[in-house]
């Protein structure tokens, strides 16, 4: 009888289980439907191209993609033309020039809480997101749509991927950040709309370049992994901490300590065989990637400024082979490894004995860092706004 109840239960908690994620699925799925517009519009040319406007979902502080909009919209503004930023969600003016000023200091342009959705009038309105181009539509003005990421990979195969990638065949003229996006956009989607890109740039002065002996790694016994971790899968966090706790064995059998220091996810995410940092203001990050012997990331889908600003201050990087960073940087920029964590463990270890390799990653990675900038890419961009005239 005792045994019949436990099936019973276990039963019964499996259908509990199953309803509840089903529940949430159709929550997050019919939230986004309330304001989906699936119509494909007409985009025609803009008479003048002055009066640009963002459109984002909220300001939040700590968050690399809004930082990157508010970099390309304050060198748009020192170009001339007249930048703004709204948010469709209900937010107060004042917390937006909080959230902003806490991602970039000396941001240029305006901020537009949604009550002024339907009353700006803009030139250029830019969708930054797929859950903005709704709102974008229905504004006034030329749209465009700003690719950070491709964003169905947000998300296991499904409603919100078809919904995500369906706003890339709706009309509005894609700019991506890296080309990257742009591949991956003709390759998987009917877009009628031209797609160009930018260059992926990142700020220079807030993360310089640090003296770094790597001769003096050969002999050391103490190594510090600063590593970007996110909940996301396209972060790899399961496969991340799962490969770290192995190689950090590995090394302990040769008499070697791996400290392991996350960041980029709140504090109570809890984190194997390291120590969780939570997310970190600039000066700490940079205060981190002076102390750390490697810095890691996960690009797997379009790369993240944090790569970027790890190889400015010359700390020797390590990405995965599968991902999108040697779509963006020269060969033999980093370590790259595969998903086996005796090659990281080896690679790991060679690197070590023989830093002379890590001197030969860190001039190729200068090299090319050295060829970017936002002002760079924000004159590309103002060259792509000047074609539409």
């Amino acid at each position: 009888m005792i045994n019949k109840w436990k099936s019973i239960l276990k039963i019964r908690g499996k259908g509990i289980y199953h309803n509840l994620l089903a529940a949430m699925e159709k929550r997050q799925v019919n939230a986004r439907l309330a304001n989906y517009d699936p119509s494909v519009l007409h985009n025609s040319n803009p008479v003048k191209n002055h009066k640009i406007t963002f459109v984002i979902e909220r300001m939040a502080k700590y968050n690399g993609g809004q930082t990157s909009i508010l970099r390309l919209g304050t060198e748009l503004s020192k170009l001339g033309y007249q930048v703004g930023y709204i948010v469709y969600k209900p937010q107060t003016k004042s917390d937006m020039i909080e959230c902003a000023g806490c991602n970039l200091s000396n941001y240029q342009g305006e901020m537009y809480t949604n009550k002024y959705l339907d009353k700006l009038n803009s030139d250029i309105v830019i969708a930054s997101s797929w859950d903005t181009v709704s709102f974008t539509k229905k504004m006034k003005g030329y749209k465009m749509y700003f690719l950070q990421d491709y964003e169905p990979y947000f998300y296991p195969f499904g409603e919100l991927f078809l919904l995500a990638n369906k706003t890339y065949e709706q009309g509005l003229h894609m700019v991506s950040l890296g080309p990257w996006n742009k591949e991956m956009v003709e390759k998987n989607c009917r877009a009628t709309s031209p797609v160009d890109y930018i260059e992926f740039p990142y700020e220079k002065r807030e993360y310089p370049s640090c003296h770094r002996d790597y001769a003096a790694y050969a002999g050391k016994k103490d190594f510090i992994l600063a590593v970007y971790l996110k909940y996301y899968g396209k972060r790899l966090p399961c496969i991340t901490q799962y490969l770290l706790r192995q190689v950090k064995e590995e090394f302990k059998k040769d008499g070697i300590f791996l400290q392991i220091k996350y960041f980029g996810e709140d504090k109570s995410f809890r984190c194997d065989a390291g120590e969780n940092l939570g997310m970190l203001s600039k000066k700490e990050l940079l205060a981190l990637y002076k102390k750390a012997d490697f810095g890691m990331v996960a690009s797997m889908s379009n790369i993240s400024l944090v790569p970027y600003e790890m190889l400015a201050t010359g700390l020797p990087l390590i990405e995965f082979e599968d991902g999108t960073f040697p779509y963006f940087f020269p060969e033999g920029s980093a370590i790259l490894t595969s998903l086996s964590y005796m090659d990281l463990y080896g690679k790991m270890k060679e690197v070590i004995k023989k830093p002379g390799l890590l001197e030969e990653m860190h001039n190729t990675a200068e090299g090319y860092l050295e060829s970017l900038s936002w002002q760079k890419s924000a004159k590309q961009f103002s060259d792509i706004l000047g074609g539409l005239l």
